[in-house]
């Protein structure tokens, strides 16, 4: 029996990956005991128990990027992270121990270290933040996203490119039963993110791009809760009945989509900001993409996540800036025309695609446990 825990806050991209590979270990070993770590103020308190799995809180805050007040006491709360984690690895007695990122992992990770626990961490972007580069010297093994990503960690670090773990809903439905829930037919079709709030110049793009691409294509548009009512009144959609949403002739809008596993499917061409993990869901379906990485993400991290898929030939990367919805707009009218280039691009994001990331790394905790509870003898009291 694995008894694993998994750490990981702040934002839904350090969470959800925590939870689908806690999600693979119990999958590879049903008779595993998972404790998920986090804080009380952070996303993770809701959405953990949410899915099922048990959750302990710790103190900790953010230190980067912060004024030096902020900061100082940001490193404080670390410290008593550090205690308030050993005290529960004290009574949880873990094989293993996972941290996928947020201001919670670093205690997590660190306590594990010092306590002599096996550890693991997995970064989401591609270029790795400070903690991470830190926390890579100390643990056991790092699962980094990106064949880009390794020559960014330090030398001697056992990093493995493993992947973004992504939901398994990504899988479950077929792109015939996506178009229909959103009610779109067979062109070409192209799927904008916005985000939760939206992404202005994504936003004004699609606009653009609505009011000028042919009968040949279609567009589902989920602008985030900020740009809704504005595009809706840009392009003169009708409410559609019964959903929170509206619709042209050849543009279907929604504010947000919860099951995005049916928006993924419906489209054969996604424009998007280059989070770590919209980018590995993008990938690990095959999809093409025209990626608009934001200015405003501490390390310039989306930069780096556009570049990995660029270079692959996956993503057509534009930077923010004047021209840029043109750009944005030029790119996807001459794609939508250019079925072999399209083809390519899927080929590409199909390659560099993992699928199946969370078993894997899942696979190297099971592993992980099981070595270190032979070195204890098989007696859980051992420490």
């Amino acid at each position: 029996m694995t008894r694993c825990i998994v750490t990981g806050g702040g934002t839904g991209g350090h969470i959800y990956p925590a939870v689908a590979i806690a999600k693979g270990v119990k999958k590879i070993m049903p008779s595993s005991e998972i404790l998920y770590i986090g804080t009380e103020s952070g996303m993770e308190s809701s959405l953990v128990p949410r899915e099922g799995l048990d959750f302990k809180p710790i103190r900790s805050s953010g230190i980067a990027g912060k004024s030096p007040a902020v900061a100082l006491k940001g490193a404080w709360n670390a410290l008593l992270g550090v205690d308030d984690a050993r005290r529960i690895f004290q009574i949880f007695r873990p094989d293993v121990v996972l941290g996928t990122g947020g201001y919670v992992s670093g205690p997590v990770v660190l306590a594990a270290w010092l306590m002599g626990i096996p550890c693991a961490i997995q970064e989401q972007n591609a270029i790795p933040g400070k903690t991470n580069l830190y926390l890579s010297r100390k643990v056991d093994i790092t699962f980094a996203a990106w064949e880009y990503s390794l020559e960014h960690f330090p030398k001697g670090a056992n990093v493995k490119v493993a992947g973004n773990p992504v939901r398994d809903t990504l899988f479950s439905v077929s792109a015939k039963e996506a178009r229909e829930f959103f009610g779109l037919d067979e062109r070409f079709t192209l799927m904008v993110l916005g985000g939760s709030r939206g992404a202005e110049s994504i936003i004004e793009a699609a606009v653009t791009i609505a009011r000028e691409m042919d009968d040949s294509t279609q567009m589902l548009l989920i602008t985030g809760s900020r740009y809704y009512n504005e595009t809706i009144r840009k392009l003169g959609a009708a409410p559609e009945k019964d959903v929170e949403g509206a619709r042209t002739s050849s543009v279907v809008i929604r504010p947000f989509v919860y099951n995005m596993e049916m928006a993924y499917n419906s489209c054969d061409l996604v424009l998007a900001r280059a989070g770590g993990m919209t980018l590995a869901e993008i990938t690990a379906l095959g999809l093409p993409s025209i990626v608009v990485p934001s200015p405003n993400v501490s390390g310039n991290h989306q930069e780096y996540n556009a570049r990995a898929l660029e270079t692959e030939g996956a993503a057509v990367v534009i930077r923010e800036g004047p021209d840029c919805i043109e750009q944005i707009k030029d790119s996807f009218l001459g794609l939508a025309k250019d079925k072999h280039a399209v083809d390519a691009m899927r080929r590409s994001s199909k390659k560099i695609g993992r699928p199946k990331a969370a078993e894997e790394i899942a696979q190297y905790l099971v592993e992980m446990s099981e070595r270190s509870r032979l070195r204890r003898g098989h007696d859980p009291e051992k420490a």
